[in-house]
């Protein structure tokens, strides 16, 4: 057990040094030069949530540039996987703690960390805080058949006194995770739909066992993400407001547009419409091939807030209403290429390998190592298991198992996020970025590796049932 335990924690030290060597000091995208930028001021602007920046800036007093952000990501990467592993090894033997090292290491998460970015910043966070309840989960004891019906002996008396401490470890876990989740909310504007079942587990298990319990629950606990997120990244780091918000309702006026739909531009004649509509839209995102010409309907839609005071979401709410066909066909093909269901081709976002110029220091210099992972993590993206789809599918899947589990708590949240999280994009996503769905990929491939642990307390019918989501979407994306 010693040489077991020691072997998982060699394997994922070994692999971090390989992350490190395969991207340091990061990879550096316009959006890590903007944030460095606010991180070296101190002044932050809300087009990306600013925690992200100020996390940087506190970074910054360990060394320049990149390698903190970078160093940190990795640490909370393969820390959790280590203690994941560690558990799973523990309670299920080695084959078993080997099955999330095996997950991480896939190209596509292992690559995508090596980015400067709030993406994998927030994937890892909650990697993090997942791994603590994996703890606390896995130190409920766990009473054999005998010592349950020998009440009364003295044998089981002091089997009974026993939990104290492991209650003790579970508290602990649970509230170190706390911060870890309300600090990986903040640092998306969705991150909500994440963070929301792991926070759940994070708190009193008895408020799950009725359904109005439940309901407050997640009340509660919606309420407290909003509030932590306003707290943090209004009231405490003051940004300047760039109105993020308009980015979204032009991507639907120009869907509903391009959709067959009315002009639901409130200060854009027809013909100016359709024209930048057909020069602009694609179902993929807005203004790729002009952005110049293409930031006049957006400018269009603040100047006309500024001007009259009209609510910018009360103009998106109202287009929605009168052209509710149009905006669903516009979602749909948009969540298509979110999720990579129905695509003829994947888009090259697996793993980024680029160096934004900039005069702050910032600099990435690509090597083979970094190459092998990025031709790796493309071909990985063309499969089944490099599309969000997939993992969704497997997440609903999870669900299904989960009741059975020894660990059904932890799986069940880690699904629930997945699918929240993914089906979030339903709703807000601008672009199909594959980085925006890397949490919704570990959350299933944690949840996975946890089910797979304790396969042998699910039947066979419930396991087919389970893996039928996953072979139907696999057989979908692979016709397409």
């Amino acid at each position: 057990m010693r040489r077991s335990r020691l072997a998982i924690g060699a394997l994922c030290a070994g692999l971090a040094a390989l992350q490190l060597a395969a991207f340091h000091w990061g990879v550096i995208t316009p959006d890590s030069v903007v944030q460095y930028g606010q991180a070296l001021s101190g002044r932050y602007d809300d087009w990306h949530p600013p925690v992200t920046a100020w996390l940087w800036r506190q970074l910054l007093h360990l060394g320049p540039g990149g390698a903190p952000f970078l160093l940190f990501d990795i640490m909370l990467y393969w820390g959790a996987i280590g203690l994941i592993a560690g558990k799973l090894r523990a309670r299920h033997g080695f084959a078993a703690g080997v099955v999330p090292i095996l997950f991480a290491v896939l190209p596509i998460p292992f690559g995508q960390v090596g980015a400067i970015l709030k993406d994998p910043l927030m994937a890892c966070l909650l990697l993090m805080a997942t791994a603590l309840l994996v703890l606390a989960e896995y130190a409920r004891p766990v009473f054999p058949p005998s010592s349950q019906r020998r009440l009364g002996s003295q044998e089981d008396m002091g089997t009974r006194q026993a939990p104290r401490e492991p209650g003790l470890r579970r508290g602990c876990a649970k509230a170190l995770a706390f911060p870890l989740i309300l600090i990986a909310a903040a640092t998306r504007f969705n991150a909500l739909f994440a963070a929301a079942p792991l926070l759940m587990l994070a708190g009193p298990g008895a408020r799950m066992k009725r359904p109005l319990h439940f309901v407050a629950s997640a009340t509660s606990v919606v309420v407290l993400l909003v509030a932590s997120n306003w707290v943090i990244n209004q009231a405490l780091l003051r940004p300047s407001h760039s109105h993020p918000l308009y980015s979204l309702i032009n991507f639907d006026l120009a869907g509903i547009v391009a959709h067959g739909g009315p002009n639901v531009y409130p200060a854009l004649d027809d013909a100016t419409a359709r024209r930048l509509t057909a020069h602009c839209y694609d179902p993929r995102l807005y203004g790729a091939k002009d952005e110049t010409v293409c930031a006049q309907p957006e400018d269009s839609i603040a100047d006309h807030v500024a001007r009259t005071g009209d609510s910018a979401v009360g103009i998106w709410l109202n287009a929605i209403i009168r052209a509710p066909g149009p905006w669903l066909r516009h979602r749909l093909a948009h969540l298509d290429w979110n999720w990579r269901l129905r695509v003829p081709a994947v888009p090259d976002d697996a793993v980024y390998m680029m160096s934004e110029p900039n005069d702050l220091g910032l600099h990435f210099t690509p090597n083979p190592l970094t190459r092998a992972v990025v031709g790796a993590a493309r071909l990985m993206a063309a499969s089944p298991i490099g599309r969000p789809a997939t993992w969704l599918a497997i997440a609903l899947g999870l669900l299904i198992v989960a009741p059975r589990l020894p660990s059904r708590g932890i799986v069940t949240a880690l699904a629930a996020s997945a699918l929240l999280y993914g089906g979030g994009y339903a709703l807000v996503s601008v672009a199909p970025d594959l980085r925006y769905n890397l949490w919704t990929m570990l959350a299933a491939m944690m949840g996975l590796a946890i089910a797979l642990a304790e396969r042998a307390s699910v039947g066979r019918m419930r396991l087919i049932s389970a893996c039928l989501p996953a072979v139907l979407v696999t057989i979908v994306e692979m016709s397409a």
